[in-house]
């Protein structure tokens, strides 16, 4: 006798056959997304590529010329008694500054600048995926921001051209403009402009005035464990300024704060391999002893005087020819020929 088939046995190897479909059309639609997820990295990557080249190495603006930076960069022209050293004062534009070159800054305060603000500084191309990685993960960590991490190239895009805000099309901008000093300064250019520009207190800025005002002295003259604490201030300026403050208690706080950040500074140096354990424990014990210096020199008759004689005959033929279009803001030495003990007797 023939066997009756049950009900649905018929519809079995349909079922099973649409069964092995699906997991065929998946695969099919799992390799076409792939493929123009493939194409459209691809396309991005070619107009980054062509942007970058444009933007950044070909065209990237007349703001990016070293004549444009050293003019935003003004060097001061200090004006001179007869005897050549005392000061009748500066010429300045809107801030002081003592201009250092790459050459004449501590090795100490390079080491503490990097290691305190961008240890990879000398290898990453301006903008520094790791540093950034580790920063947002210590953020995360603290439940609020702790951290940074923007690289020393886009601070010193920041000082240079001035960022107006924190929103995204001025903090692209910065990039861009990292990538730009990235490309066509070097890393040694870079740092010298950033020593230079970094705020101190009031209207002076750079590491020469930094020395002058918080150690009356010249950047020379600085020693290790002073160079980590100008490597520290930087971070809060008026918070580390043990000469700010309406009450003695202020002043105190701060000196407190501006050791305890020069410590940081010294220990990762120490993690960088800049300073030996026995380095570390030396420089701690040392004090750091603040020495509050001048450098801000109001105007004069006898300054005005000068200014005035510069713009006659035969000066500024002399000048031009040595290009020198703004003696004011050239670095230039004006000694006079007024005797400082005649002048003070005059007043």
């Amino acid at each position: 006798m023939k066997r009756e088939e049950e009900p649905g046995e018929g519809e079995r190897p349909l079922v099973e056959e649409e069964a092995q479909r699906r997991p065929s059309r998946w695969r099919r639609w799992l390799i076409r997304g792939l493929l123009v997820v493939l194409v459209l990295l691809l396309v991005g990557l070619s107009a980054g590529v062509w942007l970058y080249r444009h933007h950044v190495l070909h065209h990237p603006g007349a703001h990016m010329e070293r004549a444009h930076i050293e003019q935003i960069i003004s060097q001061e022209s200090p004006v001179f008694y007869r005897d050549g050293s005392t000061r009748i004062g500066v010429f300045f534009s809107k801030e002081h500054r003592l201009y250092v070159p790459y050459e004449d800054i501590p090795e100490d305060w390079v080491k503490a600048i990097t290691a305190s603000e961008d240890q990879r500084f000398f290898e990453h191309p301006g903008i520094d995926l790791r540093g950034i990685a580790r920063a947002m993960w210590a953020n995360l960590r603290a439940g609020g921001v702790v951290a940074g991490g923007s690289s020393l190239t886009q601070q010193t895009a920041k000082n240079l051209f001035y960022r107006p805000d924190r929103s995204f099309r001025s903090k692209w901008t910065e990039l861009v403009n990292a990538l730009r000093l990235e490309a066509h300064f070097s890393k040694e250019d870079i740092l010298e402009y950033y020593a230079n520009q970094f705020h101190v207190s009031a209207n002076g800025r750079g590491l020469g005035i930094a020395a002058r005002y918080f150690f009356d002295k010249t950047v020379s003259q600085l020693t290790l464990k002073e160079c980590a604490y100008l490597a520290g201030m930087v971070k809060a300026p008026s918070r580390y300024n043990p000469f700010v403050g309406s009450t003695p208690s202020d002043q105190a706080a701060a000196r407190e704060r501006a050791s305890a950040r020069t410590d940081t500074v010294l220990q990762r140096m120490r993690e960088e391999g800049h300073l030996s354990e026995e380095q570390l424990l030396k420089e701690r014990a040392q004090p750091l002893e603040f020495r509050r210096g001048g450098f801000r020199y109001a105007s004069s008759v006898l300054l005005d005087e000068v200014e005035q004689r510069l713009q006659e005959a035969p000066f500024p033929e002399l000048l031009s020819g040595a290009g020198i279009d703004n003696p004011s803001t050239a670095g230039i030495q004006v000694i006079t020929t007024v005797d400082a003990a005649a002048q003070r007797a005059a007043t």
